[in-house]
């Protein structure tokens, strides 16, 4: 139970702090900075466990390595940026969202069993995440509300990363090599992406300890949610993790005091209270 907590915690805080972020640093400058940092957080944990980082991967190993850290860099992009341009109380719930696309993904190549609760909760969801996505703009129609695409989008990537390092990078790659990729290549990315802004460093000391806090939640989350799956509570780690969008949602209001619409919280309530289910349903249909 405690990595399953924490690991929702760390990703919770995390995702509130890159909200934080967005009005002190442009969107390149807070990937590289807190990418790098993280990237560079691993890279001293491996080196102080007395080994070279990526000496016991095969190269055959290599390629989906790298294809996976490529989704994952598109899906974290996308979260900065959705977390960036829209209310953390609407992006948290969308890209927490990522549960359904893993279990579709699941469903198309056989690895997932079709049953009612599963199909029902799937629904259920996406409805919910229906009336996260779009608000009443005074009187106007719906709209989507601002970063919910990019939200979704991030979802759609962090699905396909999952279920491509669960099924074919796991099993081969120590995941501390597998996490230090995936940071240092978004960072790489974000350094070598064309345009206007600039990566200067933070000016000053609060945007700082705010980019270290990201990167310290990264390494933490996801090293936290990899240890409870390698210590065999892939069932209630994965349950307990998704509380990570409930985290964040609870800091926007009672911190940023951010308010949505009615329709809006109906939404965030199904998917709140979904998420979990939907693991639950996944995970503990499998046990004996």
């Amino acid at each position: 139970m405690i990595f399953g907590l924490t690991t929702a915690i760390f990703w919770g805080v995390t995702d509130f702090l890159i909200k934080l972020l967005g009005p002190r640093l442009p969107l390149r400058a807070s990937l590289f900075w807190s990418q790098g940092l993280a990237a560079a957080f691993m890279l001293g944990a491996i080196l102080a466990a007395g080994r070279w980082p990526f000496a016991d991967v095969a190269p055959a190993a290599v390629p989906m390595l790298a294809t996976a850290a490529v989704a994952n860099a598109v899906a974290l992009g996308l979260l900065f940026f959705a977390f960036q341009n829209g209310r953390a109380a609407v992006v948290a719930p969308l890209i927490g969202s990522y549960a359904i696309v893993a279990t579709v993904i699941g469903l198309v190549t056989g690895t997932e069993a079709v049953t009612l609760p599963l199909l029902a909760a799937l629904a259920t969801i996406s409805i919910g995440a229906l009336l996260v996505m779009f608000h009443d703009e005074e009187g106007g129609g719906l709209r989507p509300a601002a970063g919910a695409v990019a939200a979704l989008a991030s979802a759609v990537a962090s699905g396909l990363t999952i279920w491509l390092t669960a099924t074919f990078v796991l099993p081969v790659v120590a995941v501390p090599d597998v996490l230090l990729t995936n940071f240092a290549l978004l960072a790489f990315a974000a350094w070598l992406w064309p345009g206007a802004a600039a990566v200067a460093p933070p000016r000053d000391r609060a945007t700082w300890l705010i980019v270290i806090g990201i990167a310290i939640g990264m390494v933490a989350g996801y090293g936290l949610y990899n240890l409870g799956l390698a210590r065999d509570g892939i069932a209630l780690v994965s349950v307990l993790s998704t509380l990570s969008s409930a985290v964040t949602v609870l800091l926007a209001a009672l911190i940023a005091r951010e308010g949505v619409q009615t329709v809006q919280r109906a939404g965030i309530a199904i998917v709140l209270l979904g998420l979990p289910l939907l693991a639950a349903i996944r995970e503990f249909a499998v046990q004996p």
